[in-house]
């Protein structure tokens, strides 16, 4: 997820993401060769090996940047508050980076995926904690399968919309459709569910991903009677729900705005369930909109400025139109949604 846009004197503001990535304990590399390079900044030492990714852990790591890039040689991407990833612990403002690019294969399909580089050497590029991929919403690769590595190279440049990120609503979700609630998973292209802005409009395509709720991947529950929750809503950490409050007006310059789940917990009405696995899904529209699900104004699937998802994960999304590439609301940095996180009361009378 981004956030970048203009202050109220016209002066760029930093923009607050999450890249999701694997940690290299969590992949099994062949020939004994690791992600680090001291001397091959470049990734090719891993060229021609293997990459088996041993679990779907992806750990969402906040950032803040100055641009809606994550690339190399940027040092403005640092991390956005002291965070862990694969068991070691980074100061907040460690710089961050794309270290190199990487061309997976499974001899049919292939995959784009980076060198995930937290700045903890003497060598910026000496370490290489782990791997991020290019692929939009649901786009990464498939887990337990060796993957060659067909070509690396330096300078990788990606928008923060062509990474992928997990699909966002549990499968038992209830959405509200032209024919009343209907579960998620029974949804199919052509169904028209019903938006906050435009009436009922049509689903253009539907995904679904197995996740194993460990750690970051671990679902948040809106609990009953939130948000207008009419049944506990789970949704994953980086999915965007719609606040409506005098305060976000006063605060912010719009009554309506978008905080990412994880963004809103407060460890009882919303909490992380750690350990329990998902079937994660979401619905892509010809627009971001605003949807209901549980009865929680929430999102559809965003794909970003860029038309997201060249695996074959994405096989059937369509392809011809500028679908959903402008985000519904404003979206709040962590640190805003903090201020406007609900209560019961202020819930239900959202």
């Amino acid at each position: 997820m981004a956030r970048a846009e203009l202050g109220q004197q016209g002066h760029p503001v930093l923009a607050e993401y999450s890249i999701f990535a694997l940690g290299e304990s969590h992949m099994t590399i062949s020939g004994g060769a690791q992600l680090d390079g001291v001397t091959q900044g470049d990734g090719s030492h891993l060229v021609g090996q293997t990459i088996t990714l041993d679990s779907d852990a992806w750990a969402p790591i906040a950032l803040s940047d100055d641009d809606s890039d994550f690339r190399d040689n940027d040092m403005s991407q640092r991390l956005d508050g002291a965070q862990s990833f694969d068991g070691v612990g980074y100061a907040n403002g460690t710089i961050v980076e794309a270290e190199y690019g990487l061309t997976l294969s499974d001899g049919v399909n292939s995959w784009e995926v980076v060198g995930f580089n937290l700045h903890n050497s003497s060598t910026s590029y000496a370490t290489v904690e782990g791997l991020a991929f290019i692929g939009g919403p649901g786009g990464f690769p498939p887990v337990g399968v060796p993957l060659t590595v067909v070509s690396a190279r330096d300078f990788p440049d990606f928008q923060v919309a062509d990474y992928a990120t997990p699909i966002c609503y549990d499968a038992a979700t209830l959405i509200d459709t032209e024919a009343g609630l209907r579960p998620i998973r029974t949804l199919r292209v052509g169904d028209r569910v019903r938006t906050l802005d435009n009436g009922l409009q049509p689903v253009r395509w539907v995904g679904a991903r197995r996740g194993n709720g460990l750690g970051p991947g671990a679902p948040i529950e809106i609990a009953t009677g939130m948000l207008g929750a009419i049944a506990p809503l789970r949704v994953s950490r980086q999915h965007r729900l719609l606040l409506r409050t005098a305060q976000a007006e006063l605060m912010f310059g719009a009554a309506e705005v978008f905080a990412a789940a994880g963004h809103l917990q407060d460890g009882v009405t919303i909490r992380s369930l750690q350990g329990l696995g998902t079937t994660w899904m979401h619905l892509l529209l010809d627009r971001h909109e605003v949807i209901f699900a549980n009865g929680v104004a929430s999102e559809s699937l965003y794909l970003g400025p860029a038309l997201a998802g060249t695996g074959p994960f994405f096989a059937d999304l369509p392809r011809d139109s500028g679908c959903a590439r402008r985000l519904a609301r404003p979206q709040l940095r962590r640190d805003e949604a903090a201020l406007l996180r609900p209560t019961p009361t202020l819930a239900r009378a959202g």
